[in-house]
């Protein structure tokens, strides 16, 4: 196809091909893949992942996840499929 491919949006979404390999959204995100040339047919890249951030005031009260503390917040991460427990 004429023209270049297109970038990326906004959330980690993947830049577009002309060849048939686009890229997939960046990880942790939740962007979008991305598309390709439509004259070239395939298929599209993956979705990036998702995340989930979990924050409250105070000590530790539960499980799960990556947990951090920052000013006096604890915080939980989660970048693959987990369970919170309190």
């Amino acid at each position: 196809g004429s023209g270049t491919a297109g970038t990326g949006g906004l959330g980690g979404g993947g830049n577009a091909s002309k060849t048939g390999s686009p890229t997939g959204g960046t990880v942790n995100t939740g962007g979008g893949g991305a598309g390709v040339s439509y004259n070239l047919g395939g298929s599209g890249g993956n979705g990036g992942s998702g995340i989930v951030i979990i924050s409250y005031l105070g000590s530790q009260r539960g499980t799960g996840g990556t947990v951090t503390s920052s000013g006096g917040y604890t915080i939980h991460t989660f970048t693959s499929s987990s369970t919170y427990n309190a």
